[in-house]
């Protein structure tokens, strides 16, 4: 239960050798690749650096091809509910079988032929736009029953369709009566215009066109051939073959099932092939020999090594070197914790990971954390429900490791949970046949409970916080007045509380408070070492002191166990008490609804708080002592995982053995 010990290794290898050896070590999952110049062996002027841009380049192209295909899939292809994808375990692939699988399927006449689609359905809807307004121009005018062409070939008249406005219409009819030889006929009428047809003598045809120019006629050039009504049925015709062409292709794409899941595996490759090719420009190169770096924990070594000598037909030169003290700020953190425990290393990682010469904090803050969330919900019931509930979701249901782990960190906090609720007798706000506190009538000593808990957590940090130092050679003095005499303070503080209020007889208070004068003194002197004058380490020195307004504010942000869990318990009692209040028939009916409805509102608020809640006192007065943090990440050079699970290929194996 530590930060993992980490080695630097460099191998040199023959260059016809390093593709295989990239993808060997992506295959491995447990190196994270350095520049090559960063390694331990010096390069002299014969090496350079790989530049592989024009083939990741190449790589990124391929691998936005087959995303853009996954993502136009994706728009009729039927997708699983969460439900059901949750039931569904996806399978895993090696990137052997990724390769395999890439290369024998003809993925890029598939990803051509959807974008031949794509085309194609943008272009029908285009068509379908243009249609349906030429439709709608056509029923305004499917009720003349003749050719528009007609009008063309008047010899003695004029003809004109056109609209007007329906306001327009008494003003055209008197206009049109100087002219005996017009004539008008409404070919169809909406709310706001008329559409016309009109015929009229040609010798009166610029007076008539002035007229018209009057009431606002705008004239229609009909753009089709035939009759409106031959023509509206031409363009039906027309839409509806377009849309059974678009209702053919959709279907056909409804039914890529299998063709969208190839393109996830091959989405997973180009992505691997892309996180490789840029692992590559770490590397230095000189005509016949590849040089690469890079982190390994200790623990695998020979296997690197074994799977290095298997690639290269042990044609290499690899080199270990243990982590020096001007590496530490560089070397990536990887903690390995029991079952128990690993779940709470979430905590850590949203705070800071260590530094590589830190304390891992998580099996000392692990205990701390479930306690202080289960005495802040402290229902037995509460806490029933979560472990069953997360027990039965896993059961039920695949997850990855990452979501795992967040259930299994609720689900063993709910066992303390369950613990306090036992203590304080309470399911689902209702009294228990035995309790040890209630918390109803018990404050007080729930509070001191709580003050305790923080004292004793406080206390610890303080150990760990000497430790810490004690373990620097040039921290000791530090260690006994910086660390050590705060421990004294706080010890002596416990000394008198128990000298005036638990056993006054004794003398354990007068030894308290000798403690606490010489704890005090010894905090100035533990100061003193920030000044860099005399002057200035007496007022670092007294300042020091200051900090005693900080330890009582820390054991005071430990009332929050003692107020949340007092209120969640009362908000539960005051549930009950509304719904004893129901008559028997409506106290089983709505009253089991109302039940199980502002129960589950409360089991979220409580379990919210206590989770926001502990994060805090971990963070500010547990953290705040001993640990810095500012550590980064192990990144292991492996696939993405972004579409499909990549293993390793000793985990297929064990996968299909099982």
């Amino acid at each position: 239960m530590a930060i993992v010990q980490m080695q630097k290794f460099h191998v040199l290898t023959f260059k016809k050798t390093h593709e295989k050896l990239l993808q060997t070590l992506q295959n491995f999952q447990k190196v994270e690749i350095l520049p090559a110049d960063e390694g331990i062996l010096l390069s002299d002027n014969h090496f350079v650096k790989d530049d592989s841009s024009i083939q990741t380049d190449k790589l990124e192209n391929q691998l936005a091809r087959v995303l853009w295909a996954k993502e136009f899939l994706t728009n009729y292809v039927p997708q699983k509910s969460f439900i059901q994808k949750l039931r569904n375990q996806s399978p895993t692939y090696t990137l052997a079988q990724l390769e395999q699988i890439t290369e024998t399927s003809d993925w890029e006449s598939f990803v051509e032929d959807l974008r031949a689609k794509d085309r194609r359905l943008r272009m029908i809807s285009q068509e379908k736009q243009d249609l349906s307004k030429e439709e709608n121009e056509l029923n305004r005018w499917r009720y003349f029953d003749e050719s528009p062409a007609v009008l063309n070939d008047l010899k003695h008249s004029v003809g004109l369709l056109g609209t007007i406005s329906n306001e327009q219409i008494p003003t055209l009819n008197h206009e049109l009566e100087k002219y005996p030889s017009s004539y008008y006929q409404i070919i169809q009428q909406t709310n706001s215009t008329t559409y016309l047809l009109l015929l009229f003598h040609k010798t009166n045809e610029k007076k008539v066109q002035y007229s018209l120019a009057t009431v606002g006629f705008n004239e229609y050039h009909y753009p089709f051939q035939g009759k409106p009504q031959e023509a509206l049925s031409e363009i039906k015709d027309k839409i509806a073959a377009i849309v059974a062409e678009e209702k053919a292709i959709k279907d056909a794409l409804r039914q890529m099932q299998a063709e969208e899941i190839q393109l996830n595996v091959v989405a997973e490759y180009y992505s691997s092939k892309v996180i490789q090719s840029r692992n590559k420009e770490r590397l230095f190169q000189s005509k016949a020999v590849t040089s690469l770096a890079g982190w390994i924990p200790k623990t695998q070594a020979q296997a690197l090594e074994a799977q290095i000598s298997q690639v290269t037909k042990g044609d290499y030169y690899l080199v270990f070197e243990e982590v020096r003290e001007e590496e530490i700020d560089e070397v990536p953190i990887l903690l390995e914790n029991n079952r128990w425990v690993a779940p709470f290393e979430t905590l850590i990682e949203m705070y800071s990971l260590p530094k590589y010469n830190e304390i891992d904090p998580t099996p000392f803050m692990a205990p701390f954390y479930a306690l202080a969330f289960g005495m802040m919900v402290a229902d037995f019931g509460y806490g029933l429900f979560l472990f069953l509930a997360i027990l039965l979701i896993k059961k039920i249901f695949y997850f990855d490791a990452s979501m795992k782990r967040s259930l299994t960190f609720f689900q063993l906090c709910a066992i303390p949970t369950m613990m306090w609720g036992l203590i304080y007798g309470s399911f689902f706000g209702m009294t228990m046949p035995f309790q040890l506190l209630s918390n109803q009538s018990d404050i007080t000593e729930i509070l001191i409970i709580s003050v305790i808990f923080g004292y004793i957590q406080i206390f610890f940090a303080l150990i760990l916080k000497f430790y810490v130092l004690w373990a620097k050679k040039e921290q000791k003095f530090k260690a006994v007045f910086q660390a050590g005499s705060w421990m004294l303070f706080l010890f002596s503080v416990g000394l008198l509380a128990l000298g005036f209020m638990v056993l006054p007889e004794t003398s354990l208070g007068t030894i308290g408070s000798i403690g606490l004068v010489i704890s005090l003194i010894s905090v100035v002197i533990g100061g003193s070492t920030e000044g860099e004058t005399f002057v200035g380490k007496i007022g670092t020195g007294l300042y020091s002191l200051m900090d005693l307004t900080n330890y009582m504010s820390d054991l005071v942000s430990y009332t929050r166990l003692m107020a949340l869990g007092v209120a969640g318990g009362s908000i539960a009692a005051a549930f009950n008490l509304i719904i004893s209040y129901f008559p028997t028939a409506a106290r089983f009916t709505i009253g089991a609804v109302l039940f199980v409805l502002l129960h589950a509102i409360n089991i979220f608020l409580s379990y919210l708080s206590a989770y926001v809640h502990g994060i805090r006192l971990q963070y500010l007065e547990f953290f705040g002592k001993f640990f810095t943090g500012g550590g980064r990440a192990f990144k292991p050079f492996k696939a993405s995982n972004k579409y499909v699970t990549i293993v390793s290929d000793e985990k297929k194996q064990q996968e299909e053995q099982q």
